[in-house]
């Protein structure tokens, strides 16, 4: 093997030996004893109990909740002076013969709905309900002729189908239920029955 490559394989030189490190001489441990006499005599403070961030959001949430209640209330006690008024009247309706249909396809008309709820009785009035630009909000309110015809309805047309859309009904609540709420007041029965 030529000499510059041998030279790559040589064991490196020894390490240089240092003298031992001096040992430092360790301090005597002492007893608090000596300092007994500097500690304070008056009984401990009380600990200060920080609420914990659970408590913290729970309050807030009900602070927020009450705030909501009190802004509420005048309009709901508008709510039910209107409704005291109305006195199951509205619009020339009689909401005891009304129907609410909830969940329609926007492109229903007024007419295939009426030719949907012809089938449970004769219906005086059918008012779909839309936006200013005249789109249909999914909702109606469907007036039958009477009172028992409007109930047929509401067992018989809960879960039909218009359009390819499952529809729910109920009652005519604004008007003719006493201790209701709409949902715009925090009311409501929310998504479903």
């Amino acid at each position: 093997m030529p000499p510059h490559i041998r030279a790559t394989f040589m064991p490196n030189p020894p390490i240089k030996q240092l003298p031992p490190i001096k040992s430092k001489r360790k301090r005597k441990m002492h007893g608090v004893i000596q300092f007994l006499d500097h500690f304070e005599k008056t009984p401990a403070p009380k600990r200060v109990v920080q609420p914990t961030p659970e408590v913290l959001k729970k309050e807030k949430a009900e602070a927020k909740t009450k705030l909501l209640n009190e802004q509420r209330k005048s309009l709901v006690e508008e709510y039910r002076k209107f409704q005291r008024e109305c006195g199951g009247e509205y619009e020339g309706m009689n909401c005891y013969n009304t129907l609410f249909v909830g969940r329609l396809a926007y492109e229903v008309t007024e007419r295939k709905l009426l030719r949907e709820m012809e089938a449970f009785g004769p219906v005086k009035d059918v008012k779909l309900v839309s936006d200013k630009e005249g789109k249909s909000r999914g909702i109606c309110f469907v007036e039958y002729e009477n009172e028992e015809d409007m109930k047929r309805a509401y067992r018989a047309a809960d879960g039909m189908k218009i359009d390819g859309r499952e529809i729910v009904v109920d009652v005519e609540r604004g008007h003719t239920v006493p201790t209701w709420t709409p949902r715009r007041l925090a009311g409501g029965f929310g998504g479903t029955r």
